[in-house]
């Protein structure tokens, strides 16, 4: 008895609690006598012991040095600066309790980098968690072009949680000499290589990033056009000009794009227009379709290549009236 009372007093003179009858047990051969292990919760617990007697004293530092630092301030009339090292000082004291940002999970990024993500998120092992402005870091992540959306929330007391909504690549959008990969908004997400986004369509021109989503929509019933399409040209942002794979280019005009299309449609089943041999076809006028023939070497007349005007609906309409 006086040998485990010993035994119990020397654990309790190291910070470890003594043992209780619950704690891990080995098991009990014939012949030997009991061992009782340190019970892993009084491991951890005399460890979290060492560390809050490290954190009182860390904090009593930083209470004594704000408190001078504040002392002289005042005494000295700088209040600002008195006022600068009180909540300096409370920040440590929160850091050093253990109210920092130690984690960040973040749910979302998909094309986002971590260094933009980062840096306007805005917080680091010093950060402390309940002074953080999730507000304030919401809209610091709102203006990354990825990101659409963001949500900023503690959870303490060391994590901060980070959802992000980013926006969805619609189209590359070339324009003097850069290209860019923007969204269905126009808004430009980041500099782009074509080969990195080859499945995207590409629109050229000043304005092509704004409007692109509004001609794609006009073009949804046309999916041989869509099909064939290598690129959209926006002409001094007031029009389109198709170019297929073929090399035929077909002039849309300034409105009434939905119209022009369905009687291009019309006549490319009526007559197979798509498929003859011509440079352009111009759709600028409602009443009528101009096509350019392909100029050759052998036969191209004097004044380029030979043009030709086949009526539309609009045309035959407006000569039954008259």
């Amino acid at each position: 008895m006086a040998r485990r009372r010993g035994s119990q007093e020397t654990l309790l003179a190291r910070g470890i609690a003594a043992p209780r009858k619950a704690s891990v047990r080995l098991p009990i051969l014939a012949g030997t006598r009991r061992l009782i292990t340190r019970s892993p919760r009084s491991i951890r617990l005399a460890r979290l012991g060492q560390d809050r007697v490290r954190g009182k004293w860390l904090i009593l530092c930083v209470l004594f040095l704000a408190s001078a630092v504040v002392y002289g301030a005042v005494v000295g009339g700088q209040t600002a600066r008195a006022y600068d090292a009180l909540t300096g000082g409370i920040e440590h004291l929160a850091v050093a309790a253990g109210f920092g940002v130690k984690r960040i999970t973040l749910n979302g990024q998909l094309h986002a980098t971590d260094a933009a993500i980062t840096a306007a998120l805005g917080a680091g092992p010093d950060t402390m968690m309940l002074g953080f402005d999730t507000d304030a870091a919401k809209a610091r992540l709102e203006a990354v072009p990825w990101i659409r959306h963001a949500q900023v929330m503690r959870l303490l007391p060391s994590t901060l949680q980070v959802v992000v909504e980013e926006r969805t690549p619609y189209a590359i959008w070339q324009n003097k000499g850069q290209t860019y990969v923007v969204d269905a908004e126009g808004v430009v997400l980041a500099p782009a290589l074509r080969e990195a986004y080859a499945s995207l369509p590409l629109v050229v021109g000043e304005g092509a990033g704004k409007s692109a989503a509004q001609l794609f929509d006009q073009l949804t019933p046309h999916g041989d056009l869509t099909q064939n399409l290598v690129a959209a040209i926006r002409v001094g942002d007031r029009r389109w000009t198709l170019k297929l794979a073929s090399g035929l280019e077909i002039m849309l005009p300034d409105d009434n794009v939905g119209e022009a299309l369905t009687s291009l449609a019309k006549l490319d089943q009526e007559r197979g227009l798509l498929k003859r041999d011509i440079a352009a076809v111009d759709l600028r006028l409602l009443d009528r379709v101009t096509v350019r023939l392909r100029a050759t070497a052998s036969a191209a007349p004097p004044g380029g290549a030979p043009q030709a005007e086949v009526p539309t609906a609009s045309t035959k309409t407006a000569k039954g009236k008259t």
